[in-house]
């Protein structure tokens, strides 16, 4: 498979502390890869300045890294970022509480085409095509993420995992080329997870590439075609999650010297 995502050495520090040291990697379209390292590893931070969130200090990532549709996303803002195909969920749930569910799905899709406020008040035909699809969208994702019956419901009454189903859904309403998932399934009960692995593979299935930031290490090699590890900002190793799984550097990244496999997947 061609990349969809080319990172090229990013780095991003804070006052002399170096959190990105010119990290290079290359993402497979429509395929889950995952990025894993320890605590502090430069994981988020990576996230941050591939998405617009944060300015990296030096490096590029591009989408479709190339051809002629190439995009290097480290010289846009994040709407333009989102607009461009790249979406993202964070650490801390990012839902509007005020909103109800479906109000929450809708105002995703805003970083959409990107109308101009005369377009917008004028209402002119594409706005309001736009606008028919984004509903008829929002009704399917519902249905999707078994949030049907909680539509109008407030999104801040949720359980905390119909949260994290809904924050994957509003990532979705823009049907992007790329989502960047950062700790999909932390703090999810036993059996959410199993249904987020499928609704992941679903995501997969249709054409969106996904690359997920995850502590759940179980889940990640068994999602995983192909894995990068951070390590004090630097790319330590990469490769198929059973040969990463095996590597001593990372055993002794995350565990300490002398550490087995399966202390590694049952933590």
């Amino acid at each position: 498979m061609s990349p969809i995502l080319r990172i090229e050495g990013i780095v991003k520090t804070y006052r002399g502390v170096t959190a990105l040291d010119g990290v290079t990697l290359e993402v497979a379209g429509g395929s889950i890869t995952g990025l894993i390292g320890p605590n502090g590893s430069g994981k988020t931070t990576l996230f941050d300045c591939i998405s617009g969130f944060q300015r990296r200090d030096a490096g590029q990532a591009w989408l479709s890294p190339g051809g002629p549709t190439a995009v290097e996303l480290t010289s846009l803002p994040a709407v333009r970022v989102a607009r461009a195909g790249v979406r993202r969920t964070f650490q801390q749930l990012k839902v509007f509480a005020g909103l109800s569910v479906r109000d929450n799905l809708l105002t995703a899709a805003q970083s959409g085409p990107g109308y101009s406020a005369f377009e917008e008040v004028l209402r002119v035909p594409q706005v309001r095509r736009h606008e028919r699809l984004m509903r008829e969208r929002a009704a399917a994702m519902l249905e999707e993420f078994a949030l049907a019956a909680h539509a109008e419901q407030l999104a801040g009454t949720l359980s905390y995992g119909q949260k994290k189903l809904l924050e994957l859904a509003m990532a979705l309403m823009t049907d992007p080329k790329v989502l960047l998932l950062d700790e999909p399934v932390a703090g999810v009960n036993p059996t959410l997870i199993e249904a987020l692995k499928q609704h992941l593979v679903r995501v997969r299935d249709r054409g969106v590439t996904l690359l997920i930031v995850e502590h759940n290490l179980k889940l990640v090699f068994d999602l995983c075609e192909r894995i990068f590890v951070l390590d004090g900002g630097r790319l330590l190793t990469s490769g198929p999650p059973d040969e990463v799984a095996h590597d001593p550097r990372v055993l002794e990244a995350y565990l300490g010297a002398g550490a087995r496999r399966e202390a590694l997947l049952d933590g």
